[in-house]
């Protein structure tokens, strides 16, 4: 029993260590160009335990994919949820999603550019719950401001399109021409955006 307690412990470290590592090697090679050797390589993982976790390299890169997904969604809906006032939510949002496109740039653009690589088919489904999850506890957060008078009323996706939407365009400028100044770039984005939501 203490085998496979120890066993089950060191699954998800390992599993870590293996997207991590695909994430390294797309980067640098490319998706077709990386190989499951590669990945191992890179890992220090064998062959027969890297598809032990992983069936095969399409499978891998959508599990990249969605720990990509998951690690950005996790921690915006934790900055959202610990910042109720509307002014210093709205800064939070903005300054969690640019920070983290710089910290994580290699993840961001794996993102990105392959949202709808033939590998995701077989993830929609679970790729929907997570935006279903994540959509969800953002617009309660912004249907609470609404309710208390602090945001306009409108139509919920468009609260997402005023605050998101210039992020993710200032992210595909930062990711593919380098425009660096986070910092010039969060307060103009999130003082555009309270001036367009704000009562």
């Amino acid at each position: 029993m203490k085998r496979l307690k120890s066993t089950h412990k060191s699954t998800a470290p390992r599993k870590q260590r293996i997207i991590q590592a695909a994430l390294r090697c797309f980067t640098e090679k490319g998706y077709i160009e990386t190989s499951i050797s590669d990945v191992c390589a890179m890992s220090g993982t064998s062959v027969g335990s890297l598809y032990h976790h992983f069936k095969s390299k399409e499978q891998l890169a959508a599990a990249v994919y969605l720990a990509g997904i998951r690690n950005y969604q996790t921690g915006l809906i934790e900055e959202v949820q610990k910042r109720p006032a509307p002014e210093e939510g709205i800064y939070a949002i903005v300054r969690f999603h640019l920070e983290w496109v710089r910290d994580n740039s290699d993840w961001a653009r794996f993102l990105m550019q392959y949202r709808h690589a033939g590998f995701m088919d077989s993830t929609e489904h679970k790729f929907a719950e997570l935006n279903d999850e994540f959509n969800s506890v953002v617009a309660d957060w912004f249907r609470a401001n609404v309710q208390s008078g602090a945001f306009r009323t409108m139509p919920p996706a468009l609260y997402f399109c005023i605050v998101l939407g210039p992020c993710q365009e200032y992210t595909r400028l930062y990711l593919s021409h380098g425009y660096s100044d986070i910092e010039k770039a969060i307060e103009v984005i999130a003082s555009a955006a309270l001036r367009a939501i704000l009562t």
